[in-house]
């Protein structure tokens, strides 16, 4: 008849492995979230100008020819 530590190992040996797996998976979250601290923004600052300028063509105000002059003169200045 096998003894109680031959019948405890392998459970022991799983509850080890998640503990490894989970602190391998908190070890990731943190670094990827420091990383994350470090990097710049990828999407450019918006500009209110422009905004409203689509928001016109948008709504009908201009026609596509104006909004490509009043954009071409917003993004010369």
């Amino acid at each position: 008849m096998p003894d109680v530590g031959q019948l405890l190992a392998p459970l022991f040996a799983l509850v080890a492995l998640v503990l490894i797996a989970l602190l391998f998976y908190v070890l990731i979250v943190v670094v990827a979230r420091t990383l994350h601290r470090f990097m710049p923004a990828t999407t450019p600052p918006r500009d209110p100008a422009l905004d409203a300028l689509r928001t016109r063509l948008a709504q009908g105000e201009i026609d596509d020819l104006e909004y490509q002059r009043l954009r071409s003169i917003l993004r010369s200045h």
